[in-house]
């Protein structure tokens, strides 16, 4: 190992019959393994890293060449970007939907009315008319709130149509632009793809069904006639029509099982198009084929999913489809033949996975002037790709921010010495104890930067503690968030470990592979590795050393020790734990609330040796248990306890169905309904007062209209901090500073925005920090033959290397300025930096003495928008270095 590799580093039985044992129980187990092998054992295909957000939906604008404007869905969300894909904004405001958005029209004169719709499978269907700012419902005439598809007009700037399939059946239609919708087609017709001829001059529309039925209407979905039943083929997935129809006729099916099918003559007579197409060979237990990495088992499920014409299709006859699971083919004949173009594009096995059962590859969109561009995107279950050399080669667009804030904490202390702590998605944690002018970015012994939530002690400003959590891990810091210690997390019920992994332990001893042995013996919770999502620290917590954190399916774990040696102390049900929210007299009633995903709030009043359900008056806990409650966005409760607990008595929980209090310990609840934000309201964040007692405050957001305020006890609400919302800033952490009575300061965050008020919530200013890209991160991209070195002393514990000249590392960025933060000692080079393409200099890594975590190279005032930094190692060095070496550790983005 080279000095800078190291650098860093720092018996009632005989032995005859144990023996004999032994070798029979190995056998035994060696024929086990081989029968619960072939029983148990799924080999997956692994391509790819954790998934990015799966795009639900894509649409491009019909000006993408001049606007660079595109819209995707992510779940419950639509997100705008207008720089090509590089950076989004949520569309939040007036969007309260409860469950999962499906699809996105755009008008075609986008450029000047600026109108998209929106459907949801069970919210309806939302407009807006200037380019997604704002949102209303238009459900009038709807009987099906399951709205899975939509369609529009090419000719809506004079003809409001727009046409809307159920998911479980019937079409809709309206000609007022959502005002009023009508029934075109009955419920037992279950619509799976529509689309309009391009001409605005032609009145023909097309729509296939889940049985393979194709319809056309030759007066804008008035009526309906059959028109083909494909054979064997499945439901119809994909109508792509040609720009020239009107003259030449042509159009595309794609299928769910017999690919695709083009007619040239307007629907008369199709014929099937496949040559080329990767089909994979059906087997006994599902869909099988083999890669370089080995055999995958897939489901059936593999068929087209969508198909884009070029807009140039009279000239280059250029066509694009996606499948299921076989990446993108394209056709530069009509479809007569078909290559597949798979670079830069990745899969994960999740989609394959029994819960998501979701296509790998989903929309694609090609620009308006992709004869001059190149220009395609494509949606898929591990993000958005985009192509600017026509599919050749894929690039994966960023849509989930590293910066996504999952914690926000407010040390203890008045406004002079109020420490700021974030816990972010994929960029660690950072911390400001100057109200956010400036901030360190805390990521020193982690392992992983995907981090949850963050807490500081009650006694911060003497014992400098903070504590966080990340997969397998709590996170304890002792120096402020500088460096943190990682407390691995064992899955023990009060510190019993289970017979099934004494025997798994026992195997691995035997040297029996443990990913086998886990699969057989363990159950599901004990393979899943602990993940902490939420803490609570007992607020006598200088003496008791008592805390507990919530996980996702490992219940909740309690620690008398400062964090040192937490055990689970309840399952949990096996459900995510959403919420803790401890008495403020612990001490003396050791109680606990705890809400639990799907289940309601339950609670302890013995410090968590024993939890009880305490739902009475939560009326949604039984629906959230029904067949279709799956569609639910978030099935999560978010719980607040009175700082004047021991006297009030009060608790209070917010949830997707409203707001309700509990002013007896929990004994029951009562829902509270304001006007101001209307009935049921989905609150996605809450906080009380510390000097509840006094001003009874109460903060709430609520979905799609912003922040309310009370000051009775949630009694009544009103408007507060409007421009958040009208911003599209929609809240989802509230803290109230510890002196909020004297300085009325009040935290809030989004998802990647920060924002501070001093007037009690009804003003907001934004706190701009920076974001750090870690070099593990698949977003900064490495060529060449770069490795891995890890080391406490670096950022997430790891640096990238490489010696070998011209190897290169990049990141797409956007922001005003980047800083590479490096490493320097004896044994390193000199590596050129390039912003945007553009030489800007050469930075020589040599030091006499070795360092992390240094300045490497930085550079501010850039214009905000899309950028690209890229480092290039030389075969130059210092004369008095002694190798070439390169290092990266981290890339710090300025807002």
């Amino acid at each position: 190992m080279s000095d800078s590799q190291s650098r860093y580093k720092t018996g009632q039985y005989t032995n005859k019959h144990k023996s004999r044992c032994k070798a029979l129980f190995s056998s035994l187990l060696l024929i086990t393994f081989i029968v619960a092998g072939s029983l148990f054992l799924d080999v997956r295909d692994l391509c790819a890293h954790s998934p990015h957000d799966p795009i639900d939906a894509l649409a491009l604008s019909p000006t993408y060449a001049q606007d660079k404007t595109l819209f995707i869905v992510i779940s419950d969300q639509i997100l705008r970007s207008t720089d090509g894909g590089f950076s989004w904004q949520a569309l939040v405001n007036g969007l309260d939907n409860k469950h999962l958005l499906s699809s996105i029209a755009i008008a075609p004169a986008h450029h000047a009315d600026k109108v998209l719709f929106i459907s949801s499978v069970g919210d309806g269907i939302y407009r807006s008319q200037d380019e997604g700012d704002s949102w209303v419902k238009v459900n009038n005439g709807l009987a099906n709130l399951n709205i899975g598809l939509l369609s529009i007009y090419p000719g809506y700037h004079s003809h409001r149509i727009v046409l809307a399939a159920g998911t479980t059946g019937g079409l809709y239609k309206t000609e007022d632009g959502g005002a009023n919708w009508h029934q075109v087609l009955d419920d037992d017709i279950t619509i799976s793809a529509i689309a309009f001829s391009p001409d605005p001059n032609e009145s023909t529309v097309l729509a296939g069904d889940h049985r393979g039925v194709l319809y056309s209407s030759t007066d804008n979905g008035a009526a309906w006639q059959q028109t083909l039943q494909a054979p064997n083929a499945g439901a119809i997935t994909s109508i792509a029509i040609a720009p020239n129809f009107s003259s030449d006729g042509t159009f595309f099916l794609g299928t769910e099982k017999g690919g695709v099918f083009r007619t040239d003559d307007g629907g008369v007579s199709f014929t099937t198009v496949n040559k080329g197409l990767r089909f994979t060979i059906r087997g006994k237990y599902g869909t099988f084929r083999r890669s370089a990495e080995g055999p995958i088992i897939r489901r059936d499920e593999k068929g087209i999913t969508s198909i884009a014409i070029s807009p140039d299709y009279a000239s280059d006859s250029t066509v694009f489809i996606s499948m299921w699971n076989e990446s993108i083919f394209k056709s530069d004949d009509g479809g007569n033949t078909w290559k597949k173009y798979p670079l830069g594009l990745t899969c994960h096995s999740q989609a394959d996975s029994e819960k998501y059962k979701s296509p790998h590859f989903r929309d694609l969109r090609i620009s308006d002037d992709f004869e001059n561009d190149e220009t395609v995107f494509l949606g898929g279950f591990d993000g958005l790709f985009k192509s600017t050399d026509g599919g050749h080669h894929w690039s994966q667009m960023e849509t989930l921010p590293l910066g996504l804030i999952k914690g926000l904490a407010l040390s203890p202390g008045d406004g002079n010495s109020l420490a700021v702590a974030l816990t972010t998605y994929g960029g660690g944690a950072c911390t400001t104890e100057d109200q956010g002018i400036t901030w360190a970015i805390n990521n020193n012994g982690l392992k992983t930067t995907r981090l949850s939530d963050i807490g500081f002690s009650p006694i911060y400003q003497t014992d400098n503690t903070l504590f966080s959590a990340s997969r397998g891990y709590l996170l304890k810091s002792t120096d402020r968030g500088d460096t943190w210690d990682k407390i691995a997390l064992d899955y023990t019920k009060n510190g019993t470990t289970s017979w099934r992994k004494r025997i798994v332990s026992v195997l691995s001893k035997l040297r029996i592979p443990s990913s086998l042995s886990k699969r057989i013996f363990l159950t599901e919770t004990e393979r899943k590795t602990p993940f902490a999502t939420v803490l609570a620290i007992s607020p006598d917590y200088a003496s008791d050393n008592t805390m507990y954190f919530g996980t996702r399916y490992h219940g909740i774990y309690k620690s008398v020790d400062g964090g040192l040696n937490p055990t689970v102390i309840w399952d949990g049900l096996g459900r995510t734990i959403t919420s803790l929210a401890i008495s403020p007299d612990y001490t003396s009633d050791a109680t606990l609330f705890a809400s639990v995903r799907g289940a309601g709030v339950y609670k302890t009043v013995d410090g968590g040796d024993t939890w009880q359900p305490a739902n009475d008056g939560l009326t949604f806990i039984e629906a959230w248990q029904s067949p279709t409650a799956h569609q639910i966005t978030e099935k999560d409760i978010r719980l607040v306890i009175s700082p004047n607990y021991q006297a009030d008595q009060t608790v209070f929980a917010a949830s997707s169905e409203g707001l309700f209090k509990t002013t007896d310990r929990g004994k029951s609840w009562q829902e509270l309904e304001d006007p101001a934000y209307g009935e049921d309201g989905y609150i996605i964040g809450m906080a009380i007062s510390p000097n509840y007692e006094n001003d009874e405050t109460l903060v709430v957001s609520i979905r799609g209209k912003g922040l309310f305020t009370s000051g009775n006890g949630g009694i009544i609400f009103t408007g507060t901090g409007s421009g958040l919302i009208d911003n599209n800033h929609e809240i989802e952490y509230i803290e109230f500073s510890a002196s909020y009575a004297t300085d009325n300061t009040i935290y809030a965050a989004s998802d990647a925005e920060l924002f501070k008020s001093i007037d009690g919530g009804n003003t907001w200013e934004i706190i701009t920090r920076p974001v750090r890209y870690e070099n593990m991160r698949e977003v900064v991209r490495y060529d060449g033959t770069w490795n891995i070195s890890k080391g406490d002393d670096f950022s997430a514990s790891s640096v990238s290397y490489s010696d070998v000249a011209q190897d290169e590392a990049w990141l797409d960025f956007v922001g005003t300025g980047v800083t590479w933060i490096g490493t320097a000692s004896n044994a390193q080079g000199i590596a050129r930096v390039y912003i945007d393409g553009k030489y800007v200099g050469d930075v020589d890594q040599f030091s006499d003495t070795p360092q992390a975590m240094v300045r490497s190279f930085s550079v501010t005032g850039l214009a905000r928008g899309p950028h690209t930094i890229a480092i290039e190692v030389t075969d130059t060095k210092n004369p008095a270095s002694q190798g070439y070496r390169i290092e990266i550790d981290a890339l710090d983005i300025a807002p």
